[in-house]
Order: structure tokens, then C-alpha cells, then sequence
């Protein structure tokens, strides 16, 4: 799935020759939290503090399921966390 992920560029770090930037987003509205996301790439996006613009596939993953107990219910549920990537499209 293709994205567009606009924002500022908070910080970056390379990691295993590859690029990890993290981009702020805009607020929804006046009221609501910013979102903070990671871009994966194979080059430099950009300066700390640089609006951005750019095209990533969005992808993810499963972790490792474990149990937990249902506050609520007291009932054992299985968990299956999922992590989702971005990178940045290259061509």
C-alpha cells in the first residue's frame, strides 16, 4: 500500500546501512496530538527541522503472540502485536 507522509523532520539515525528518520506529522486539529513516525530509506531525507514531503509503502509484520488477563473479564486472552514499516519509495 502506498502512502504520502508530510511532516518535519525531528531526528535520523543509520542503522545496518539503512536510514531511520522520524517525521512529525501535522495535528489533526487543534486538540489532538501530532503523530510521530519512522521512515526506513536508503538515503538521507533531509535536515533536522526540514518540512517534508515524500511516497513510502506502507508494510508490517506479527510479533510473537503471548497471553494476558482481560481486566474486565479476568478472562486469558491471547495478544498478537503488529508492527507496521515505512519505506521510502526509491525507484
Amino acid at each position: 500500500m502506498h502512502v504520502v507522509v508530510t511532516g518535519r523532520i525531528e531526528g535520523s539515525k543509520t542503522y545496518e546501512g539503512k536510514r531511520y528518520t522520524q517525521v512529525m506529522t501535522p495535528a489533526a486539529d487543534a486538540y489532538s496530538r501530532p503523530q510521530l513516525v519512522e521512515i526506513r530509506s536508503k538515503s538521507r531525507l533531509g535536515d533536522k527541522g526540514e518540512e517534508i514531503s515524500c511516497q513510502c509503502i506502507l508494510g508490517g509484520f506479527q510479533r510473537k503472540a503471548y497471553e494476558t488477563k482481560d481486566k474486565q473479564s479476568g478472562e486469558i486472552v491471547k495478544v498478537i502485536p503488529v508492527e507496521h514499516t515505512l519505506d521510502l519509495c526509491e525507484e
